[in-house]
């Protein structure tokens, strides 16, 4: 599925809400189904992308955490 991604985006050291705004950002650049993968390692940032994502219309495919307590989010973009 990494081949289908058609952007990633890594917002380790960035505070909520600039990880939203940029995701936002590149949202707008993708079509309807396309794959969005977000990196970031904020406390309040995999619920705020989940929230993001519900409100928009976006659906959360896969979520990853690792040991360096970052989390990768999977995301489809809705139409």
């Amino acid at each position: 599925m990494a081949s289908d991604i058609a952007t990633q985006l890594d917002v380790c050291g960035v505070c909520c809400p600039l990880p939203l705004i940029q995701l936002a950002k590149a949202v707008q650049e993708l079509a309807g189904g396309q794959l969005l993968e977000i990196t970031g390692n904020d406390p309040i940032f995999e619920p705020t992308v989940r929230d993001y994502c519900q409100v928009n219309g976006h659906t959360v495919l896969e979520i990853r955490n690792d040991a360096e307590r970052r989390v990768t989010i999977l995301i489809r973009v809705g139409g």
